[in-house]
């Protein structure tokens, strides 16, 4: 038994096959994709464009609110920060942290500044 609706046929409603307690076997392939998370230690310097700007304070305070916070950004005694990246595979770790880069150095550009920046990974040996 078909019904429509303002031009649209609408099917019948048929009860699904699982119960409310059983769960599907099947793996998605989100889940099947092992998360793995690297801890990325970043060396930041911010610098004003020349002496005749100002902007350094806050564009320093940007990279760290919106670029540098949703990846756990911890400040270590040496200056520099740790962040926890999760990534898949090598190959998107490194684009997220090229991308990270990349965000943190247009930050710094929008109030006549620009970085200097150093990352690596401690446990590979990995750098940016």
């Amino acid at each position: 038994m078909l019904l429509s609706h303002r031009g649209v046929d609408i099917g019948t409603y048929q009860k699904s096959e699982q119960t409310r307690g059983q769960q599907r076997n099947v793996a998605s392939p989100a889940e099947s994709a092992i998360e793995r998370v690297a801890t990325i230690t970043l060396r930041l310097a911010v610098e004003n464009n020349s002496k005749f700007v100002r902007g350094r304070k806050r564009a320093k305070e940007n990279i760290e609110r919106y670029c540098l916070e949703p990846f756990g950004v911890k400040r270590l005694e040496s200056g520099n920060y740790e962040l926890t990246v999760p990534y898949q595979s090598d190959e998107e770790l490194d684009k997220e942290v090229h991308d990270l880069l990349g965000e943190i150095s247009q930050e710094a550009e929008m109030r006549n500044c620009f970085i200097e920046a150093d990352a690596w990974e401690e446990a590979t040996e990995r750098r940016w």
